[in-house]
């Protein structure tokens, strides 16, 4: 499957839960570490469902967290609190643990 295809159904999983939760007027009431407590739930619930053998569940769950992270990011770059001056393309402060 190409990145292409990917990035569509994490398009249309955040058209989704816009139309369920109301778009940028719900998320942008919601503060970051309730996005990140989101995000951790459902990568949760991927692993579970991968432990269990359901591979098909635990990409869906991805595909949801791939989706609410972009709708922090949305919701930050709205607020104007999120987006650097120039996007780095690598930042030594910015390395996986």
């Amino acid at each position: 499957m190409s990145g292409a295809t990917v990035l569509s159904e994490i398009a249309a999983e955040r058209t989704r839960q816009d139309a369920q939760w109301g778009g940028p007027a719900h998320d942008d009431t919601m503060p970051l570490d309730e996005f990140v407590a989101l995000i951790r739930d459902y990568a949760g619930w991927a692993r579970v469902k991968a432990r269990e053998g359901s591979m098909v569940e635990a990409r869906q769950r991805l595909i949801q967290v791939a989706a609410l992270a972009v709708a922090a990011v949305e919701s930050l770059d709205r607020r104007g609190t999120g987006r650097p001056a120039v996007v780095p393309r690598r930042s030594a402060g910015m390395d996986w643990e």
